[in-house]
């Protein structure tokens, strides 16, 4: 009981739930930047029982799963206990700190609710502040009900959520009315979020806050939104803990969305140099270690032998003396026409363009299609691949000139072409 009274506990019940059934909790410790911790416990007569060992951080969002639709999220601070009673449709909250939870609860069935789709900007800004009204009202109603700072983080995880769609609806205006509209719509419906340590807890906060600088640095430069530009601009604009988190924030999605790796190494190497945070440190640190014991630009290409869709071995070998383009991808690739194109550039250049397929699918165009089969986890581990597509540049001698290059379909092809050009002259 002692031990139960130091650290958040979360029980519930299950109504009609079986002994043994598992439920399963998670938990972020910084979300948006560490992995999810999750655990499975068992009911017994249709009840369980889960502690959190992580009290020293203070608040924490969680998830409980009691499988066939019976989820909740909600949130926890030191010391709460909070009961959950999953009965049918019906969640029914209760326990000291389950105040906090029951308005989120309130507030994402409002958000879940909202129609968001073809509507003019004017009108979609009105009904985004109609929403963010609503929150706020919910909020007031709860704000003696629970702690001052969870009242805080509980509204900038809501009201980021929706900033973050509002921030959005920038890139799909028009490029020559995009400032008109940011002006006079998008800005003045904006909430006041305070940048605080606090909030930076949210990764629905951090997110915001990372569309926010790729709209300001875009609307700042006219230029594209590269990882490093946007790295530079939250690191030149932001300050202290929360510039810490969201530049930890920026990189992990970056890192996660697979992109150019010179460029995340450097940003990565930067940003490991002078961050304080130890989780945000360490969370870094992770992808940032796997990379640099990955490939990576002047190291040897790793040997394959593959077999092409008639049953011929293709080795990498094969192509000593051309410039390789190695194409991860998958059966709904978008990249293979902006490929077709940029090939055409080379026709008489000794180029080779090399589709690797997860699983058979028609290439039309120029290249050479591969299938690996069963070794296709061994070649996304070999080349570091974490997403399809993926490009890959090698130079004749066989040693790798590009990792992840800007994707060609943003450009017309212009920088990949460039870089095969590059590649041709070493």
């Amino acid at each position: 009981m002692r031990v139960a009274s130091q650290v958040p506990c979360i029980t519930g019940k299950v109504v009609g739930g079986r002994t043994g059934q598992p439920v399963s909790v998670s938990y972020w410790v910084q979300p948006g930047i560490s992995p999810v911790i999750s655990q499975e416990v068992a009911l017994e007569r249709d009840s369980f029982y889960c502690l959190i060992p992580e009290a020293q951080v203070g608040l924490l969002f969680f998830y409980a799963d009691a499988g066939g639709g019976r989820s909740f999220q909600g949130i926890i601070g030191k010391s709460d206990s909070i009961h959950i009673v999953f009965s049918g449709d019906t969640i029914l909250l209760s326990g000291r700190g389950a105040a906090g939870s029951r308005v989120l609860y309130i507030c994402k069935r409002t958000l879940s609710g909202a129609k968001r789709e073809g509507q003019a900007i004017g009108l979609q800004m009105e009904n985004e502040k109609q929403i963010l009204q609503t929150i706020e009202t919910q909020l007031s109603h709860y704000r003696d009900s629970m702690p001052a700072d969870m009242h805080a983080l509980l509204r900038a995880d809501l009201l980021g959520q929706v900033a973050s769609g509002m921030i959005s609806t920038f890139w799909q205006q028009d490029p020559d009315l995009q400032e008109t509209m940011y002006q006079q719509y998008i800005r003045p419906a904006l909430p006041d979020i305070p940048n605080s340590e606090q909030n930076a807890l949210s990764a629905r906060f951090l997110a915001y806050q990372l569309d926010k600088a790729q709209v300001d640095y875009y609307r700042s430069s006219h230029l594209q939104c590269t990882n490093s530009a946007v790295y530079q601009w939250i690191k030149t604009h932001y300050t202290g803990v929360l510039q810490e988190k969201l530049l930890a924030h920026q990189l992990l999605m970056a890192f996660a969305m697979g992109g150019m790796e010179e460029e995340l190494e450097n940003c990565a190497k930067d940003y490991l140099s002078f961050a304080h945070d130890p989780i945000s440190k360490e969370a870094v640190a992770t992808p940032y270690n796997k990379m640099k014991r990955g490939i990576r630009k002047g190291l040897p290409a790793p040997a394959f032998s593959l077999p092409d869709f008639q049953g011929n071995t293709v080795s990498l070998s094969q192509f000593a003396g051309k410039v390789v383009l190695l194409h991860f991808c998958s059966d709904d690739d978008n990249l293979l026409p902006t490929l077709d194109e940029i090939s055409k550039c080379f026709q008489h250049d000794p180029v080779a363009f090399l589709h690797i397929g997860m699983k058979p699918f028609p290439v039309k165009g120029v290249g050479l299609q591969l299938y690996p089969g069963t070794q296709f986890a061994a070649m996304q581990q070999q080349y570091n691949v974490n997403a399809c597509p993926t490009l890959i540049v090698i130079t004749r001698d066989g040693h790798i000139f590009a990792v992840k290059p800007p994707n060609p379909a943003e450009d017309y092809g212009t920088a990949l072409t460039n870089i095969i050009y590059e590649a041709l002259q070493q």
